[in-house]
């Protein structure tokens, strides 16, 4: 498989550190019942932090909302 090779060859370039990050997806790719739940939580995680309770930019420019 040519699609294999390349992802080892890809793998082989990475460093320790870049690896630590790889392993939770590899992980969660080889148990396949984990990927929905490891997508929900990221897809929990990132709605809320663009959520509307954390939008700093409403309080950084408070003064130029107040002037339009």
């Amino acid at each position: 498989m040519q699609l294999r090779q390349d992802l080892l060859n890809l793998i082989e370039q990475l460093s320790d550190e870049q690896l630590v990050l790889l392993m939770p997806l590899v992980l969660a790719l080889r148990d396949h019942h984990q990927v929905k739940q490891v997508s929900s939580e990221a897809s929990g995680a990132y709605q809320a932090w663009v959520g509307a309770e954390n939008d700093v930019y409403d309080e950084l420019f408070v003064d130029e909302l107040a002037t339009q």
